[in-house]
């Protein structure tokens, strides 16, 4: 297999062109508001550069389908947590989906955060239900240092990940994408969830670059407490071990629902004694 065609299959697309030599000219970012033609965003509207693939995606409405096939029909009231927000493409789905809920986004980069305010307020009906947190979710709470891009357009600002972790990728492609270090807030979700006083959580989804189990540590008492329904998107072989020895002791069974190259995947993890609604 030649060298260039296995950097295609292992890395993210959001990370190859930092693989690529530079050119003399930088690609000028295409942003515009767009109204969503299909899925769970269906006549809403979003700011992105549609000419770049995961953001075409999100317009075309075909973006991440295998999550929009298994998630309950219906919910009741209750709060939803889009751990890794982006810039609310889910979080703003969620919303949709499910207007009893409550939706609580988190994402610490300050790029993907002012592009995710810029969307809300494009759907302020949606956004009256969207909370947005700018911290992180970990094991321990406290400053921690964060690797980001802040390039939004480009698609490299969602792979941002806590210094605290090994990220899907070598050092030097994140230094090459442009990543810079920052200090960023980290929470336990347990923590939050008794300080905030929130309901019962129906439903997570969760991609952080590497800290899935950080994330899923920190929310213990949360997951024996509700059940919650999982999405997670996986970044590694053992990243999926840590998941697997967590969360199959405390009843849940893990599906694939998404492979997108070897080492990344994304699953569903749901309790036997949680979510029983038919899927959409």
């Amino acid at each position: 297999m030649k060298w260039k065609s296995l950097v295609v299959d292992l890395l993210p697309p959001i990370l190859l062109r930092a693989l690529k030599p530079a050119r003399p000219k930088r690609v000028v970012s295409q942003v515009a508001v767009h109204t969503v033609a299909g899925g769970p965003l269906k006549g809403r509207r979003i700011t992105v550069d549609a000419h770049r693939p995961a953001f075409r995606e999100m317009v075309e409405g075909s973006y991440d389908p295998y999550i929009w096939e298994v998630v309950p029909k219906e919910l009741p009231a209750g709060v939803i947590l889009d751990v890794g927000a982006h810039i609310g493409y889910h979080s703003m789905a969620f919303a949709a989906l499910y207007p009893g809920c409550e939706v609580i986004a988190f994402e610490p980069n300050p790029a993907n955060l002012e592009r995710l305010q810029a969307m809300l307020e494009l759907e302020p009906e949606l956004a009256e239900r969207i909370k947005v947190l700018p911290i992180a979710l970990s094991d321990s709470a406290g400053e921690m240092e964060f690797e980001a891009s802040t390039n939004v357009d480009d698609q490299t600002s969602s792979g941002g990940y806590l210094g605290s972790v090994k990220p899907p990728l070598e050092t030097a492609v994140y230094e090459r994408a442009g990543f810079t270090t920052s200090k960023v807030l980290c929470e336990r979700l347990d923590d939050l969830v008794e300080r905030e006083g929130w309901q019962v959580v129906h439903l997570m989804k969760i991609d952080v670059e590497g800290a899935e189990a950080l994330v899923l540590h920190g929310a213990r008492g949360l997951l024996q407490r509700d059940h919650p329904h999982l999405l997670i998107e996986i970044h590694s072989a053992a990243r999926m071990m840590e998941v697997m020895k967590l969360l199959q002791p405390m009843g849940y069974a893990i599906d694939l629902l998404h492979e997108d190259r070897p080492g990344r995947c994304f699953i569903q993890a749901v309790h036997a004694n949680g979510l029983t609604t038919a899927a959409v």
